[in-house]
């Protein structure tokens, strides 16, 4: 039987929703770039991440993401490649 599947809703780490709000709400990245950068379901997963996000931090109380840099971050080096980047990551 095709259709929506019936199990209960993914529930996503609370550092993943931040990370995604934060890179959506600080680049031109559209929400379906971001769905498939973090292989997420779909468009609409993002969108209710940043809502998520908006609802429960104010832009003056941003809270710490402690082992993820930010968006941008220095650690992470220009041009690095998806694989570099994460071994930055991990280090």
């Amino acid at each position: 039987m095709k259709g929506k599947s019936l199990g209960p809703p993914p529930i996503y780490a609370e550092t993943l929703k931040i990370s995604v709000a934060r890179e959506y709400l600080s680049t031109d990245q559209s929400y379906g770039e971001l769905a498939k950068k973090y292989g997420l379901k779909n468009r609409e997963v993002v969108r209710s991440m940043v809502s998520w996000y908006e609802r429960h931090y104010s832009q003056d109380q941003l809270p710490v993401v402690k082992n993820a840099p930010a968006v941008g971050s220095p650690d992470l080096k220009a041009g690095a490649s998806n694989t570099d980047k994460e071994k930055q990551l991990k280090e």
